[in-house]
């Protein structure tokens, strides 16, 4: 049996680490559109129950991206579980709503309790088990911590193991820039190094390079930038036809969002992105709009700083009045949270 949600975080944890010590085969999940955090605090609880002589499978309904498939065990991630599979749990990374687990997640003759990791603020009822903090720096840190309190001790990390906590702390503290960067980050970053992990070689995997689909696509991006809620909103926008004239696909996307967040006078910079009738939401803030909250209007959700969420077309057969009307959803949004939040001035 194990405890409901609503137990103590201590409670959870110590529930977490029964069912682990008691059983072999686990399942290893974590939200759809894989990025450095839920890949990196993935594989820190793969090879951590690997350590410990456990049995486990990866998967995710997307593929792993090409930026972060240098990693030892990216890949091992399966897109589809068989249903004939059993296991003793499953540990569910960065994720904070089940829909991001994909159509194809099993049921729960096959996934056995749900242990989430995670530290993302708005979220959705999910997990039978929830090891959540939300001043926690990524999902990795939360890994890491399960992982210590089976007995795996941060200074004798395994490379493979040291190199997905690394890129799980650099990739969501934006290399110890954010506001979630605290002491605790810094001690596990120190860890990985002492473990063998080189910071120029990590930054050279997943920052140095970039293919030229992606510059070509830099270019198509760019000139679509919008201005909005007296300049303290920025827009950006990508569809299929930008990726096809670029040559491009989603792996060459990376972090455009980030471009109209650094704008000067900006409190929030946004990415939309129209594709497969559904249109993707991106939002990134300085600090002063809680863009998790935002997002949680539109059934998306995240952090303070860094959310997302789909925007359905009005009209599948008119992506011109389907965009149209999502941006101005998403305006009217924006406006009412910068209204509603203390001036950034």
């Amino acid at each position: 049996m194990f405890l409901p949600a609503q137990q103590t975080p201590l409670a959870q944890l110590a529930q977490a680490v029964e069912i682990i010590r008691g059983g072999q085969r686990f399942l290893i999940a974590a939200h759809s559109r894989l990025d450095g955090d839920a890949l990196g605090s993935m594989l820190v609880s793969a090879h951590g129950l690997q350590l410990l002589g456990k049995e486990v499978y990866l998967y995710n309904p997307d593929p792993v991206p090409r930026r972060l498939a240098w990693m030892t065990g990216a890949g091992e991630v399966r897109r589809k579980v068989s249903g004939g599979q059993r296991f003793d749990a499953t540990l569910i990374h960065d994720c904070g709503a089940r829909h991001l687990l994909g159509d194809q997640f099993p049921t729960a003759h096959v996934t056995g309790p749900l242990i989430v990791i995670d530290h993302h603020e708005v979220v959705s009822d999910l997990g039978d088990i929830v090891l959540r903090d939300q001043e926690a720096g990524s999902a990795g840190v939360v890994a890491m911590r399960l992982l210590a309190a089976l007995g795996v001790r941060e200074e004798a990390l395994p490379l493979e193991l040291a190199t997905a906590l690394f890129v799980s702390l650099v990739e969501d503290t934006g290399w110890f820039r954010y506001p979630n960067t605290n002491p605790e980050v810094f001690r596990m970053a120190t860890a990985a190094m002492r473990s063998g992990v080189k910071t120029w070689e990590v930054a050279l995997l997943l920052d140095e390079q970039l293919s030229e689909a992606s510059l070509r696509l830099l270019t198509k991006v760019l000139p679509t930038l919008e201005r909005h809620c007296n300049g303290k909103l920025a827009l950006l926008t990508l569809d299929d036809q930008m990726l096809r004239e670029a040559q491009a696909t989603m792996d060459d996307v990376g972090k455009l969002v980030n471009y109209a967040r650094a704008l000067r006078g900006v409190d929030i910079g946004g990415q939309i992105t129209v594709s497969d009738d559904r249109i993707y939401v991106s939002l990134r803030s300085k600090g002063r709009v809680h863009v998790g909250e935002l997002c949680a209007r539109f059934g998306g959700g995240g952090h303070h700083n860094a959310a997302g969420c789909t925007i359905s077309f009005v009209d599948p057969s008119d992506v011109a009045v389907s965009l149209a009307r999502a941006k101005a959803l998403l305006i009217s949004a924006c406006e009412d949270s910068l209204n509603s939040s203390p001036s950034s001035d």
